[in-house]
């Protein structure tokens, strides 16, 4: 939408939220980069750590044992020297770095050969039409899978199936952006997001001892979130149909369709022809770890125990696993839909996978520093151990801080996008006071990852809002009708009542004490 037609409605507040949005517009705006904030996060360590210099907490380890840790300064030599010598080493053992860049190189395939964008538009234009709605939020939920790319055609092309069905495809589009937003951490299936979130919670957790020793790998939230998808779909569906429907007819009620603008967004013969391809390339992978699994002596399985959690190849090995089944299917439907012609292309498309790369790798190398100099000096230890003892001290433990902690986390949300970034922040102080309360890390990152998601799709200062109202502009000729007050309304019931149920979903786990993912309990 261009500047001149920007709807009244966009540009002046109006009530109390909208100067709400405006607030966290203008407060998001002036936080710095997220490398030029974890830089200064750095140095606040720095200088913190002399400051703080010798002061000391005391706590009982994990054997009961009394474990005393004092603040260490690193305005020292030995810390000059540290600082020094252990600038590369902090950054190349960085746990998500290594695992975000596996698996974009395998993603970055699936995605640029076409194979995610075809399969998702096929499930959409497949789907009878009672069941759109339904298959339309369960594809945006798992759309992660291609990162924020889902973000982009996911709406676009529930759009057109909407205004293609004679519905109003601003529905389509709220209910896709709903899903790929506000679900953006569950999916049947891991995804990157999975690896980056797990890496970041395995520096957390060596900060005291009682949470050292806690499981912490890509699929530590896999049970919950795969359930979780379920659960949102099926609450997400039903605030479609019975809250924004409705609404959205009484705002457009003599809105005009394109009941043919689903028509570019059908496959092409070579589309359906790679998905074939690709279908019986997953079922023969599948197959072939199956085979290596199902079996007690299988390869797949701990060669001591046969057993496959805690501890197997299968868990430990899950990077490699994911990575070899994204590169075959998309190399299968690259082939298939003739746009891998010789080995060359393949990585090609592999390094394209990377481009997005460059600012995580950036922002990464300075959080690694942050993190790593926050750690040497105790005082995340110092701060996890105080916050834990008044939180004990007040009573406030259990469902109501699990719940607190989800809102704390999307009200965060609000000011700063980047949900590794406030993760980077957050895991080193919250893991270890949650874990010293008796909470797994896995409880705690399954907690931040509903608080982060949820809020998503209402932040002002969502990186694809304007792609949403741009959507909107080219299916509604009046422009006043638009704007960004009308997107916040399509996507505050979804942001509401998804939060309920998914907060009450790990509630569920938590009262039934269910395992967060394989070989991960909720208590220490």
């Amino acid at each position: 939408m261009s500047q001149s037609q920007t709807p009244a409605s966009a540009t002046k507040p109006s009530g109390l939220f909208q100067r709400f949005l405006d607030f966290v517009e203008v407060a998001g705006n002036k936080l710095p980069s997220p490398f030029i904030l974890f830089s200064l996060l750095a140095i606040a360590a720095l200088l913190l750590s002399a400051i703080f210099e010798g002061a000391a907490v005391s706590f009982a380890g994990k054997d009961a044992k009394i474990v005393t840790v004092k603040v260490v300064s690193l305005l020292t030599p030995d810390g000059f020297r540290y600082i020094l010598t252990e600038m590369v080493p902090n950054f190349i053992k960085f746990p998500p770095l290594g695992l975000v860049v596996v698996m974009m190189l395998a993603m970055g395939l699936a995605e640029n050969t076409g194979f995610v964008s075809a399969f998702v538009r096929k499930a959409m234009l497949w789907a009878p039409p009672w069941a759109v709605t339904a298959m339309v939020f369960f594809l945006g939920i798992n759309g992660n899978l291609a990162s924020d790319a889902s973000m982009v055609f996911m709406p676009a092309a529930a759009a057109a199936v909407y205004a293609g069905m004679g519905r109003n495809p601003i529905l389509g589009m709220a209910i896709a952006f709903s899903a790929t937003a506000a679900g953006f951490s569950a999916n049947v299936l891991p995804a990157g997001t999975d690896a980056l979130i797990a890496g970041i919670t395995a520096t957390a957790v060596k900060v005291i001892p009682q949470t050292a020793n806690s499981p912490v790998h890509m699929l530590i939230n896999y049970y919950f979130m795969s359930s979780s998808v379920i659960i949102l779909t099926i609450v997400g569906t039903i605030v479609a149909e019975k809250v924004v429907s409705p609404r959205l007819d009484r705002i457009f009620p003599n809105f005009k369709f394109d009941v043919g603008a689903g028509n570019e967004h059908r496959l092409t013969p070579e589309e359906n022809r790679g998905l074939r391809w690709a279908g019986w390339t997953a079922l023969v992978y599948i197959a072939l770890i199956l085979a290596l699994t199902v079996p007690e002596t299988g390869l797949l399985r701990d060669a001591k125990t046969h057993a496959i959690v805690p501890n197997s190849p299968l868990l430990g090995g899950i990077i490699p696993i994911l990575f070899f089944f994204f590169m075959s299917v998309g190399i299968a439907f690259g082939t298939g839909k003739g746009v891998i012609k010789k080995e060359a292309d393949v990585p090609k498309f592999m390094a394209e996978g990377l481009q997005g790369m460059t600012g995580f790798l950036v922002t990464a190398f300075a959080a690694a520093q942050f993190i790593a100099w926050f750690t040497k000096s105790n005082m995340a230890t110092i701060l996890a151990v105080r916050g834990a003892e008044f939180l004990r001290d007040t009573g406030f433990t259990g469902i109501p801080l699990i719940i607190c902690f989800m809102l704390l986390c999307g009200f965060v949300d609000l000011f700063m996008m980047s949900g590794s970034a406030k993760w980077l922040i957050m895991a080193p102080i919250f893991v270890p006071m949650f874990g010293l309360l008796g909470y797994e890390p896995a409880l705690t990152q399954a907690a931040y990852r509903i608080g982060e998601s949820v809020t998503n799709p209402i932040s002002p200062l969502q990186y694809y809002v304007p792609v949403m109202l741009g959507i909107m502009s080219r299916y509604c000729k009046d422009d006043s009708k638009v704007g960004m007050g009308t997107l916040m309304a399509t996507q505050m019931p979804f942001a509401i009542w998804l939060f309920i149920a998914w907060a009450a979903w790990l509630v569920l786990f938590m009262v039934m004490d269910l395992p967060l993912g394989p070989g991960v309990k909720i208590y220490l």
